[in-house]
């Protein structure tokens, strides 16, 4: 799918998780979505509706699957979990100032190949996740909603379309989706 003629023809709506409840003392992956990560996949759903999706996927973590589910009930969507659509792999990190996980973070998109934190390299966070959306894109038509993270969002998207994955990842605030159709991207924001 890395150029013009191997791209999905169908709508691709990929969604960054709502915001979590953050607790330190437990793995990133297992967070749980906070109440206002809840009421902003609400939103967001009622706004993504128009586009008239008819499938919806989610990562198994927990902050993830919870946005999809949020969203599926006022769609009207059940959730398919596909465990290739996790996070690039990271537990192990340490709980670090906002400024310290933003320069690993544009680490990981800068050089993915090299094992910039976590226990996984952008580069096989994003092949895993590359396999994930060959499945799905075969899945029937229509347009899809990808409910996922922003570090492993940015490095495949980036690499399947050719742009800079920082400033994306930068924009892609919680609960906040990135439109994909023929090859354009547009951003929704839930409020």
């Amino acid at each position: 799918m890395g150029n013009q003629t191997d791209r999905p023809s169908g709508r691709l709506i990929f969604v960054k998780h709502g915001k979590p409840a953050i607790v330190p003392d437990i793995p990133r992956s297992q967070w749980a979505l906070s109440d206002e990560g809840g009421a902003s996949a609400r939103s967001l759903a009622r706004k993504l509706a128009a586009l008239e999706p008819v499938r919806l996927f989610s990562s198994p973590e927990r902050k993830a699957h919870d946005t999809a589910l949020a969203m599926g009930e006022v769609l009207g969507l059940r959730v398919q979990r596909d465990s290739d659509l996790a996070e690039q792999r990271a537990d192990d990190n340490a709980f670090v100032s906002p400024a310290e996980i933003e320069a690993l973070i544009e680490g990981v998109l800068r050089e993915p190949e090299r094992l910039v934190m976590g226990e996984e390299t952008g580069e096989a966070a994003r092949l895993r996740f590359a396999a994930a959306m060959a499945r799905i894109v075969e899945v029937g038509q229509g347009t899809k909603v990808v409910v996922a993270h922003g570090r492993i969002i940015s490095l495949w998207l980036s690499a399947e379309l050719g742009f800079d994955p920082v400033p994306f990842w930068r924009r892609l605030g919680f609960a906040c989706a990135a439109v994909v159709d023929d090859g354009r991207v547009e951003i929704i924001d839930p409020i």
